[in-house]
């Protein structure tokens, strides 16, 4: 292996590791991170380090779980602090939001599952519970890691799926949910992340390329009260604001 290849291996282990400790916003033990992440713990650990000592990254003295530093925050809140993308993406979710009476977020492929990116919760007192984000959920289970994975390329699809480890997965059912996606445009998750939990998600199409999914989410007693219809062509055509909005950006990579 190459000098320029190990580098190459190393830049893209280091953004790995930096995404999914973002994802925990409470901060993440080390062998949570290589677990999630795939990658052996001395990797991880020497990552770590050098991020720390860069100050993007700290840790807590007693359990050493690590989160982003107040210094990376700051310095992405100030290039951001000209035209926030966050704050035009968020007002697409408002308007999701507010026409389908639900919570709406966005999502991204993170495997070996999704990242929350953006959350807008819906009107009601009963519905998805408010976390923080980003956060991570299985890819699988969510409408929205279902319409990435069906999405993908066929390596990256079929590599995804073999390394699911849920023995109640139908990856079948999700091989036939690939093929259905480019005729039906949508899919729909029901007690599956959750019991009393249904959702909707369509792919957010740039340049051609699904790298995010939007969604909706809420009680299933009300999702199953919506014309199905109007939630994808709702949703549809916020996807298509949300491409025009993303397109070469690189906020949420």
């Amino acid at each position: 292996m190459t000098e320029s290849r190990k580098e190459s291996g190393l830049v893209q282990k280091t953004v790995h590791v930096l995404r999914t400790i973002a994802a925990h916003a409470q901060g993440i033990g080390l062998s949570e991170l290589a677990r999630e992440t795939g990658i052996s713990k001395p990797t991880c650990y020497r990552i770590i380090r050098s991020l720390e000592d860069e100050g993007w990254l700290t840790a807590d003295a007693s359990s050493r779980h690590v989160r982003l530093a107040n210094d990376l925050v700051l310095t992405i809140g100030a290039h951001r602090a000209g035209l926030d993308i966050g704050m035009l993406v968020d007002d697409v979710l408002r308007d999701v939001a507010k026409e389908l009476s639900e919570t709406a977020g966005l999502d991204r492929l993170d495997p070996p599952g999704v990242v929350v990116l953006r959350e807008v919760q819906g009107p009601h007192h009963i519905g998805h519970a408010p976390k923080d984000v980003p956060r991570r959920l299985s890819a699988t289970r969510t409408s929205t890691g279902r319409v990435l994975i069906a999405s993908a390329p066929d390596d990256v699809a079929h590599a995804h799926l073999a390394a699911e480890t849920d023995p109640g997965l139908d990856v079948a059912g999700l091989e036939r949910e690939r093929a259905a996606l480019a005729d039906r445009g949508y899919t729909a998750t029901r007690n599956q992340l959750e019991n009393g939990l249904a959702a909707y998600a369509v792919p957010v199409p740039i340049d051609g390329a699904v790298r995010y999914a939007l969604w909706i989410s809420g009680p299933t007693y009300r999702v199953d009260e919506l014309d199905a219809r109007h939630v994808v062509a709702t949703l549809t055509a916020a996807a298509e604001r949300l491409g025009r909005i993303l397109q070469n950006q690189t906020v949420f990579d």
